[in-house]
């Protein structure tokens, strides 16, 4: 009993002095929509975002929701970035993006049931083309702070 107890209190300790906030990558994301032309089901959760420091990159890898396609790299340079949103304005901010292909709102009912963890990410290369990124994942508010540490721009989260 005292060696289980031992072994308990060392793993929560170890456990507990990894912060989320110094994660720089995360999985189990849903690319719902924007403009990047790949085909993704609701059931996707296989989209990977990774924020490297030096040098400074942001790389999203979209899976696609058929075995037959590849998956999608972008490599976005945090200079480029136009803004960042969460919540229900990302959905909104990604909206105003021309060219946008977004998924059908479900009815109000269920629009309430659901817990929109949005995450939409906005930037503009050397081509002068607006490309929009809207995902969805659980962890989107421990995403934002690193998100904003790299292009330093401040995250819209209010409706």
């Amino acid at each position: 009993m005292r060696r289980a107890l031992t072994s308990i209190i060392v793993a929560t300790t170890l456990c507990g002095t990894v912060h989320p906030a110094d994660r720089k990558s995360w999985n189990r994301i849903r690319y719902v929509g924007g403009t990047v032309p790949i085909k993704t089901t609701p059931y996707d959760w296989n989209t990977t975002l990774t924020i490297t420091a030096q040098p400074p990159l942001i790389v999203v890898s979209i899976a696609p929701g058929s075995v037959f396609s590849g998956k999608q790299t972008l490599r976005i340079a945090p200079s480029t970035v136009t803004s960042i949103s969460a919540g229900p304005v990302a959905l909104r901010r990604i909206g105003e993006v021309p060219g946008v292909q977004l998924p059908v709102k479900p009815p109000a009912l269920f629009g309430l049931l659901q817990d929109n963890g949005f995450l939409g990410i906005v930037y503009q290369p050397e081509d002068g083309k607006r490309i929009a990124l809207l995902l969805e994942t659980r962890l989107a508010w421990q995403i934002l702070p690193a998100l904003k540490s790299v292009t330093g721009k401040s995250p819209e989260d209010s409706p």
